[in-house]
């Protein structure tokens, strides 16, 4: 307090000074020195202060959480989805003095419809369909016989001489025998068993052909292993059937007998791709012929009735490379018919 009276008396007497004095000039730096040093006299002397109570102060509130900006997702424009408004957040009321907890509800978004995908296109492949196994009439053979003596569904060929020869190439594919004519004469292959009174029957599906072409059955044939001797019953691709009697060992060029000329008959199924079950009745000197379970000739000749071999032939007249299939053959000894 002393300090504060003495300057006091000091800046008073400076104040008398001043008004006795000519107006002062510019001040010099000694006066700007002198006004520095009592200012920093007075900034040094401690004053007086009054005591200031300060309000406690709220903690800074954090700053509320902001939702991520939801990525918006391109919806079909199907069928409109109805969307739930977000609930507000709403700060539940809080004590004085404690920091305010604000409830966030995240912004529910309506889930992508997914785009319906078309299923992937399918190549259509045509199958047809299988035929259905017809009724055998009361008088079919098959009917009639009951379980066959032997039978050969073609699966593996191990029945049948295998190979290609002057007439004809053979082979077996897709439970079938494949019967190639590789001229214009008459060719046939020939299966082990040897047969003497049977009833012998063979389904047969010829492929491209035309007019007189033609295949069908050989039986009793007294040398298998020659092959030049027996009976030829055979179809033709426009509907005919005949029976010849066949040997090599009369004449130059071997003797053929017809014993039926080619004959039209209805239950021929005609043209390529038609299935054939061709049949027949060999009872001592009877020789009766069967197409599709019905039978259509009947003859009489002695020549060759022994026991012999049996076997398909196929003669091509009208189209090159004439083939047959052969799915299935069978035969039942000692027919009662």
């Amino acid at each position: 307090m002393k300090k504060l009276a003495l300057f006091l008396i000091i800046a008073a007497l400076l104040a008398g000074c001043q008004s006795l004095l000519p107006p002062p000039a510019d001040p010099t730096p000694a006066d700007i020195d002198m006004q520095t040093r009592v200012a920093q006299i007075l900034t040094s002397m401690p004053t007086a202060t009054s005591e200031v109570t300060a309000e406690p102060q709220q903690p800074p509130t954090e700053p509320a959480a902001t939702t991520p900006p939801t990525e918006e997702v391109p919806i079909e424009p199907a069928a409109p989805t109805e969307t739930t408004p977000a609930d507000t957040a709403t700060p539940e009321p809080t004590e004085p003095g404690a920091v305010p907890t604000v409830v966030i509800t995240p912004l529910i978004t309506a889930e992508p419809t997914a785009e319906p995908t078309a299923a992937p296109t399918q190549a259509t492949v045509e199958v047809t369909p299988a035929q259905p196994t017809p009724t055998l009439s009361a008088t079919d053979p098959r009917a009639r016989l009951g379980g066959a003596t032997w039978s050969d569904n073609m699966d593996n060929g191990e029945a049948w001489p295998r190979g290609t020869d002057t007439f004809t190439s053979i082979e077996f594919t897709g439970g079938k025998m494949v019967l190639t004519a590789r001229t214009d004469l008459d060719g046939w292959r020939l299966s082990w068993p040897r047969i003497e009174d049977y009833y012998l029957e063979a389904t047969f599906q010829p492929g491209t052909c035309s007019g007189s072409d033609h295949y069908g059955l050989i039986f009793r044939v007294p040398e298998p292993s020659k092959a030049d001797q027996g009976y030829l019953l055979g179809l033709t691709c426009d509907g005919r059937y005949s029976l010849r009697r066949w040997n090599a060992r009369i004449g130059a060029s071997g003797e053929m007998v017809w014993l039926i000329r080619w004959t039209e008959a209805e239950e021929i199924k005609q043209g390529a791709n038609q299935v054939n079950r061709l049949g027949v009745l060999a009872l001592d000197d009877r020789l009766a012929v069967y197409i599709n379970g019905v039978l259509v000739d009947e003859v009489r000749d002695s020549t060759f009735t022994a026991e012999g071999g049996f076997g398909v032939f196929i003669g091509s007249d009208e189209t090159d490379n004439f083939t047959i299939q052969v799915d299935e053959m069978s035969y039942w000894e000692d027919p009662q018919l």
